[in-house]
């Protein structure tokens, strides 16, 4: 349990933002002729760029040097 906790924590908003955006994805696939089709791909390609952008963030952080008060022990 205790793995799967930290999983989520690390990884659950990722997750959460890639499913709505493969929810939107899917929305605008089916959606053909429609005028709604093009934003929704525009939503789409937000998301994973909100994705790409988490974890650039993410490993812009952990490439940071502790402070020796942050060690890890």
């Amino acid at each position: 349990m205790r793995a799967f906790r930290q999983w989520f924590m690390n990884f659950g908003l990722v997750a959460s933002i890639f499913v709505s955006t493969a929810l939107v994805a899917v929305l605008a696939y089916r959606l053909e002729g429609s005028r709604w089709r093009w934003p929704m791909v525009a939503l789409a390609l937000a998301g994973l760029g909100t994705i790409a952008g988490i974890l650039w963030i993410r490993r812009y952080i952990d490439r940071q040097p502790k402070a020796p008060d942050q060690e890890v022990k």
